[in-house]
């Protein structure tokens, strides 16, 4: 065997080697959701705009009833896509020792209360589709759509 099939045969090796590591199957974590909340036992919701009461919802034995501003009967779909933000995606959690103006969450504008569980919303990541929260005093980074649901008017979950 001369020296050029020698050089061929280890190089053929290294990328026959270098193929299998790169189709190895690798394991992908789990993604990390925002709440350890089960959806199907959260039983009130409340939305806030800059500290006041704006939504209240409260689930009964019938299902969801809307009960500020007003009372009336709920769509439980509505509600669901609603208590979906309890399990958002989150896309990063930032460094205890951020400061919260920088992001919106010295002052939130809207915070979702799901049973005890409060999540301020503050301003989007300018770079990405993204929104900053604030849970237990840590900010993490969820998608912006999440956002949206909050801004909803009453009707949109009694669908007047």
């Amino acid at each position: 065997m001369n020296r050029w099939t020698r050089v061929n045969l280890i190089l053929g090796a290294i990328a026959a080697m270098l193929l299998v590591l790169h189709l190895w199957p690798q394991q992908v974590p789990a993604p990390i959701r925002l709440t350890s909340l089960d959806v199907g036992t959260i039983s009130t919701v409340r939305i806030e705009h800059a500290g006041g009461l704006q939504i209240a919802l409260q689930r009964n034995t019938d299902g969801w009833e809307l009960v500020h501003p007003g009372r009336a009967k709920a769509r439980s779909h509505r509600v669901q896509q609603l208590l979906s933000i309890s399990q958002a995606t989150v896309e990063r959690t930032l460094p205890p020792g951020n400061g919260l103006a920088q992001y919106g969450l010295a002052e939130p504008g809207i915070v979702l209360q799901m049973d005890e569980v409060r999540v301020a919303f503050g301003d989007r990541d300018p770079a990405q589709r993204s929104r900053y929260v604030l849970m237990d005093g840590t900010i993490k980074v969820i998608d912006d759509v999440y956002f949206n649901l909050l801004n909803l008017p009453a009707r949109h979950f009694t669908g007047d």
